[in-house]
């Protein structure tokens, strides 16, 4: 019994030790995504789209057309939707991939991250799965290839809900685009204590997630840096709608959290203002990205819309 005892001891301690390495806590975050994308319903698959493999998750339980396609924010991924599409109905066939340059997808220096770039792949993405019309869903960068889309393909765009979109000058800078202005990159992280600042900034209400796994995501983020840094370069200075909004024909949902510190909630009334067929919803002690703080109620005012 003793012998067991101390096993068991050492054991622990072995474990707690590992734990402490950031490729264990990236290890667990990676593999809780694909735990819940399973329990959710959803299936990952990799599809050819011209010069790429594009990873996705999708749902299509009830073999419907009726298709919603969700797209992360920069330096974000697939897994960021999850607990908010587990909240949308199963008639709707969900679509979830990984923009190029970010999660599985991956990178490559010859790839274009322009708004318009990606809003292309989305419509390849839809026409390798057979999907003539779509609502188009995005966070942040996200919500810019979302508007972009609408403009560029009116006739494959039902509805578009951008969250917190990027690619409209605000009246008030946020903390991070006063950052950027000064030629600092939150986004750009050397070290775990660089990574803990940015994740403060992203959430109003982050879900837990235990220390040893936010290093593991700041060790993902270092060693991302450069291909960051081009991305941004890339979507952060073309194909803006400060003077394109009007373009926008789809029925369209604009949705921002009040406390985030990302990107300045007093766009929103541009938005709102600029896209003659909208509506526009705040979330009242939510940051940059509701759909994670909030993944019920921000599915339910999606839901609303979409059914109105």
């Amino acid at each position: 019994m003793k012998k067991f005892l101390v096993t068991l001891i050492v054991l622990v301690f072995a474990a707690w030790l590992v734990s402490l390495h950031p490729r264990v806590g990236l290890a667990v975050y990676d593999a809780v995504g694909v735990i819940e994308a399973k329990l959710y319903g959803f299936e990952k698959s990799f599809v050819r789209i011209n010069e790429m493999e594009m990873a996705v998750y999708e749902r299509n339980t009830l073999n419907t057309s009726e298709a919603v396609i969700l797209l992360h924010g920069y330096t974000g991924s697939k897994e960021l939707w999850l607990r908010f599409a587990n909240q949308l109905d199963e008639h709707y066939h969900v679509i979830i991939p990984d923009l190029a340059g970010h999660g599985e997808t991956g990178y490559f220096s010859g790839w274009s991250y322009r708004a318009s770039a990606q809003a292309e792949r989305i419509a390849q993405l839809m026409e390798t799965l057979g999907l003539e019309r779509a609502t188009i869903i995005g966070n942040s960068m996200g919500g810019m290839i979302a508007a972009n889309f609408a403009i560029m393909y009116p006739l494959k765009t039902n509805k578009i809900i951008v969250f917190n979109p990027a690619g409209v000058t605000a009246p008030e800078p946020s903390e991070t685009e006063r950052l950027f202005a000064q030629g600092d990159s939150p986004f750009e992280i050397d070290n775990a204590d660089e990574f803990a600042e940015f994740y403060e900034l992203t959430m109003a209400q982050p879900p837990f997630i235990p220390e040893f796994v936010l290093r593991g995501m700041a060790l993902r983020y270092s060693e991302r840096k450069t291909e960051y840094a081009h991305i941004a370069t890339d979507f952060r200075f073309h194909d803006l709608l400060d003077n394109r909004l009007e373009l926008i024909r789809a029925p369209t949902l604009v949705i921002w959290g009040d406390q985030d510190r990302i990107l300045s909630p007093s766009a929103a009334p541009i938005w709102q203002r600029g896209i003659r067929q909208s509506e526009l919803h705040i979330f009242k002690g939510i940051g940059h990205m509701p759909m994670v703080e909030v993944p019920q109620q921000a599915a339910q005012r999606v839901t609303e819309f979409l059914e109105n």
